[in-house]
Order: C-alpha cells, then structure tokens, then sequence
C-alpha cells in the first residue's frame, strides 16, 4: 500500500527485461508501463485512484495507453498497454494497510493495431459517405437549379413540356404546357380530354392522323392546331413530340407545345393583306378592261342613234313624201329619246360617284308608276312574243319619282332586252314595313361566278345569246345606287344561264306621317 514492488512475475519480466525480476522495492512509479501512463493526459489520476481510491473499497481499475517504442522485424511502431489494478484480499484479522496491489500488464498492441484499422477504415468509410452525399447534394442542386433554368426559359418561350403514358392515357406536363392549353396547374390532363375539349373540332382529326402516322413510322410529328374558343379569341397551337420504344414496342411520347397565337395572327394578317392586295389588282384590272369595254361600248352606242338621225335628216332634206316625213321624224325622235337616256345615265354616274346625286322626297304610288311603264313596254314584248303579266298591290313609298322610274325602267328593259322566248312576270305587294317588287323572266339568265359582279360599274355579263346585246353597262349599277339612295335593298337570283333571273327590290313603305309631312 505503500506504493513499493514486492513481487514481478516472469511474464512481466520478459516484457520489461530480466533485471525487473530483482525490481522489489522499487516505486511504483519507476515501472516503464506506469511511467508511460503517467505521461497521458489522467494518468497520474488513475495512480493514485488505483492507491488511494482502491484500497477504500473499490476492487479493480483498468487503464489502456500506449507506450514505449517496439522494434519488430526491422520495423519501428508503437506499443500499447493495458494495466488493471485489482486489490488483493487480506487475511482475516490483518489491517488495510497490510493490504496489497496487483497490477496486471498486458500487452495488447496487435488489438490496438486492428482496432486502429477498423477506425481508420470506418472513418475512410464516413468520409466517402459524407464525399458522396456532398457530391450527391451538390449534383442534386445543380440538377435542381438547372431545371428552375430550363422551366424559366421554357416559360419565357411559352414553351411547355409533355410526357403521354399510352397504356393509361395520362398525360404528365409542365404547367406553362396546361397554361398554353388554358388550364389551371392543379387541372388533370389525359389525351381523351385533349382530343375532345381542348382542341378545336375541326382540327383533331387531323392532329391525331398525323400524330399516328408519324409514331407509326417512328419519326417525330410536328402539328397545328387551333384551341376551342375561349372569352372569344381564337388561340394557335404548335405540337412537336416523339415517340419513345423499347423491344415491345412504344412506350411514352415526348414533346413540347408552344403558344404561336401571335405568330398566326401575323401570318393571317399578312394572308388577308396579300388576297386583298391580289383582289385589288384583279379589281384593278377588270377595271381597266371594263373601262375600255365602256369606252368601246359608249363610242358604238352613241354612233348608232347619232348615225340613224343623220340618215333620216339626209332623207328628209330629199322627200317631200308625208309618209316618209313622219317615219323620219319618229326615227329621229325615238335615237334622239335613246341618245338623251344615255346622257343622262352618264351624268348620273358622274354625280353618284362625286356624292352630288340628291333624291327628293316625295310620296310616290308605286302601283301606278310600276303598271304605267308595264304599258309603255306592252308594244315591245308582243313585237317579241312575250307573255307580260302583272300583278300589282297598292303600295306608296316616299322617294323621288323620276329617279324610281328609272330603276324599274332599267330592271324592266333589261328583262325584254335578254328574254328572246316565254314570259316576264312583274309583282308588286307590301309587308309590314317593306314594298317588294319582283321582275322575273325566262331570259339567259346569269352564271354563278357572275352573282357577285353583276351591279359592279362598267360591268357586261355575257350571255348566250345570238347577236349582240347592247348597253353601257351602268344600268345595274344605277339600279343599286339609286335604291340604297332611297334606303333600299336590290338583289338577283338566277338557277343559271339560260334559266331566268329574278331581279327584287325593297323599298321602305311610308307611314302616315311621313305622307302627312311630305304632303
């Protein structure tokens, strides 16, 4: 108890060296082992814990350190200790301090080597682990940041991303992809809703034969297609995807949409821009064509009435014959009345299409002045043959007379002029608030390209008729003018050529006030 050595055993000495058997007496602390203790950090604690502490009840104490240098092999490398101090027990009746110590060494460098390996290797281990989240971390927010890069970009685009799942139907998409469809990002997509509510009805069957033929062939397919309106404004679509294939066959299809609304709208703009330009160049030329058929036309027309007054004022100036004279004078009356009607189509045309052109207004029987130019055209349709009916319903309108006169002239002469057989029914009735009169014949009749230019100035629609048929190719043109002066509407039919046409004009009917008013 005194911290001296009383005994060392043969092991200890052959670890330490042989003097150590002869070492009784020495201090504890000039044991190697308990020295190199002594040298770590708590080791003079656990000296005197193991005789101080010890020997008041505690039986054992166990220190592990390591300690001197061990020459092995050639080899230099550090020993480790292991020291366990257990208090001996005493002989019945003797004193505590009579007590002794055992303290047993071991040497346990081979235990500690491979518990130092384990510890490096598991701390190898740790830090591959921690290399690897570290490196797994920093791919997944490069992976993360990437992506928040490519749906930016995507999304500046109007770019949206796609995956179709065949076998279910279901489509996985982006939502800048259901914001070009015009859906909420919770909204659940699938291809039959696509096909029969997203996309406009009469584009699917076209997106879908092209899709299936591409995926058919395994090529890409590339698509437009026009949404279902939405708050009134039509959106464009562009649909480019591919199919993706494994041995069994295809498996998902990929792609993007893209909003191309405004590029559409451009290029619809630009497709109207163009046919309107071609239209007015084709106007434009029909036009000139029809000016100089006008001119050609105008130069005939008023040859031949100016032609037949010369002739008939050269015979006068050589007849003394009364039957000769009246024949003259009413030749020449009747080119003259011709000649006048001409010119006064002319100034009109002049006049309507400076804006000069002004109607009085005044109330105007409709019944009377229709049944007093039927009369007037009486002589010329029994000369052709042509059966004249007429069925007339009193209707008053307000207008002015001459210029009503002259669009049922005009409608009237043309139906005689282009009927060469059969018969021309004139109708007049009223409606709750419109006089219709309706001029139908059994004429020519009109081709269905001509519908749309038949009241266009200068305008001649040809027909198959034998000779040639005269006008300037106002009359119409006229007849249309001088109604929507009077706030009507004219309008044609025709089933073809050869086949008759019907010419209808409404015109508004005048109430009792205004026939008070005007009167």
């Amino acid at each position: 108890m005194d911290r001296r050595v009383v005994f060392v055993n043969a092991a200890y000495a052959s670890l330490t060296g042989p003097s150590f058997m002869q070492s009784a007496g020495l201090h504890a602390s000039d044991l190697p082992q308990i020295k190199a203790l002594c040298d770590q950090p708590g080791g003079d604690a656990w000296l005197d814990f193991v005789m101080h502490d010890l020997p008041q009840g505690v039986t054992e104490s166990t220190a592990y350190f390591p300690g001197d240098l061990l020459q092995e092999d050639g080899a230099t490398r550090r020993r480790f200790w292991k020291l366990k101090a257990s208090l001996l027990p005493s002989k019945s009746g003797a004193k505590r301090s009579d007590s002794f110590i055992a303290i047993r060494v071991s040497d346990v460098t081979k235990r500690a080597e491979r518990e130092a390996a384990e510890q490096r290797e598991k701390a190898l281990l740790r830090s591959q682990a921690q290399l690897r989240n570290i490196l797994a971390s920093e791919a997944s927010e490069r992976l993360r940041l990437n992506k928040e890069q490519f749906d930016t970009a995507l999304a500046f685009a109007k770019v949206g991303a796609w995956e179709l799942d065949p076998s279910t139907g279901v489509i996985v998409c982006t939502d800048q992809c259901k914001l070009n469809l015009g859906l909420a990002p919770d909204d659940a997509l699938t291809e039959t809703r696509l096909f029969t509510e997203l996309i406009a009805t009469d584009d699917r069957s076209r997106v879908r034969a092209q899709m299936e033929s591409a995926l058919h062939q395994r090529q890409h397919f590339e698509a437009e297609y026009r949404l279902e309106r939405s708050e009134g404004k039509q959106r464009w679509l562009l649909v480019r995807g591919q199919g993706k294939y494994d041995e069994k066959g295809l498996v998902s299809i990929l792609g993007f949409t893209i909003d191309i609304t405004g590029r559409k709208e451009s290029e619809l703009r630009q497709e109207q821009e163009v046919e309107r330009e071609r239209g007015a160049r084709e106007q434009s030329e029909r036009n000139v064509l029809a000016m100089d058929h006008f001119v050609s036309s105008v130069t005939h027309e008023l040859r031949s009435p100016l032609g037949a007054i010369i002739s008939w004022a050269e015979l006068i100036e050589r007849t003394q014959d009364p039957v000769h004279l009246r024949r003259a004078a009413e030749s020449v009356k009747r080119n003259a009345r011709h000649l006048s009607l001409m010119v006064d189509d002319l100034l009109d045309t002049g006049a309507i299409v400076s804006g000069k052109l002004s109607v009085r207004r005044e109330t105007v029987d409709l019944e009377a002045l229709t049944r007093e130019l039927v009369d007037d055209l009486k002589s010329e349709t029994d000369r052709k043959g042509l059966r004249l009916s007429c069925a007339l319903s009193p209707c008053v309108v307000i207008g002015d007379e001459s210029r009503l006169k002259q669009v049922l002239w005009n409608l009237l002469s043309n139906a005689v002029k282009f009927t060469h057989q059969g018969a021309i029914d004139v109708c007049l009735h009223q409606s709750a608030e419109w006089a219709e009169i309706s001029i139908e014949d059994t004429g020519c009749g009109i081709a269905p390209d001509a519908m749309q230019r038949i009241f266009e100035r200068f305008e001649q629609v040809r027909c198959d008729v034998a000779g040639r048929i005269g006008g300037l190719g106002l009359g119409l043109w006229l007849v249309q003018s001088l109604v929507e002066l009077h706030g009507g509407i004219v309008e044609v039919t025709s089933p073809g050529v050869g086949k008759g046409s019907t010419f209808r004009v409404h015109l508004p009917l005048a109430d009792r006030r205004e026939i008070s008013v005007v009167a």
